[in-house]
């Protein structure tokens, strides 16, 4: 274990092996950080917080800070729990949950770049990428496999589905189903066809993902109609994982296509 003069770390902080603590970096009492975990300088990790084994946590980043929501009271005792094996650069900022149950959770291996914002309670599966700037409103929640683009926003209660794609600057207020391509403000360009055949889905499935997005982005029916006329559970699995993101109970409703009203 390795903890520089400087930094701040409280006797009731659970530290594992080989940790690094890096100077004028704070770890606050009531957390715990996993294994070979490295907090770079300056790095906070305040109360209610578990970090799991071999993150990189970078220069200024602040896990676990109180959600920005009025009502809030800060002597709530909430929870910011990450997994393994995630780099969080410069600046990233992930606030704590805002009620007793549950957490602001992040996965593992996933990739936050400089000034990334996880707002409260939201929900981050693993091996996602958010580039620069993006920002999370509360309640958030995201798949896996996704990637993010700088300075995309999505707005609280958003859900995003595994493999999808959002391009820099998007603007999201409704949800993202599995594997399609963000753009705009709300809107669905297609399916991230390259994600899907980097991350070894065959010509077979993603021609098959590629048919399911016609039936529910290009075609006269509802929703609602082409769920009724497909197979519950679908005998695919990626195509399941779309069918059942549609019937899962949505605060927000769902992106449209681009170019519809």
């Amino acid at each position: 274990m390795s903890i520089h003069s400087t930094a701040i770390v409280s006797p009731k902080a659970e530290l594992g092996e080989r940790v690094t603590i890096g100077p004028y970096a704070i770890v606050e009492e009531d957390t715990r950080i996993g294994d070979d975990t490295v907090l770079d300088a300056n790095a906070q990790v305040r109360r209610g917080s578990t970090l799991g084994k071999e993150n990189r946590v970078g220069s200024g980043v602040l896990i676990g800070a109180d959600p920005q929501f009025l009502e809030f009271d800060p002597s709530t005792r909430t929870k910011t729990l990450l997994g393994d094996g995630n780099i969080l650069r410069e600046y990233v900022t992930i606030h704590r949950s805002s009620g007793d149950d549950g957490g602001t959770v992040v996965g593992n291996r996933n990739y936050l770049m400089t000034g990334a914002h996880v707002g409260h309670d939201c929900s981050i599966g693993n091996e996602n990428t958010f580039a620069n700037n993006v920002l999370l409103g509360g309640h958030v929640t995201v798949g896996d496999h996704c990637f993010l683009g700088g300075a995309s926003v999505f707005h609280q209660f958003v859900r995003v589905g595994d493999y999808v794609l959002a391009q820099g600057l998007a603007g999201v207020s409704l949800d993202l189903p599995p594997y399609v391509i963000a753009a705009g403000i709300n809107q669905v360009a297609g399916i991230n066809s390259v994600g899907l055949r980097r991350a070894g889905f065959d010509g077979a499935t993603r021609k098959q993902i590629k048919e399911l997005f016609r039936c529910v982005y290009r075609t006269e029916q509802t929703i609602r109609e082409v769920l009724d006329n497909s197979p519950t559970p679908h005998p695919e699995a990626p195509l399941e994982s779309f069918l059942a993101f549609l019937r899962s109970p949505s605060k927000k409703g769902i992106c449209v296509r681009f170019g519809n009203p």
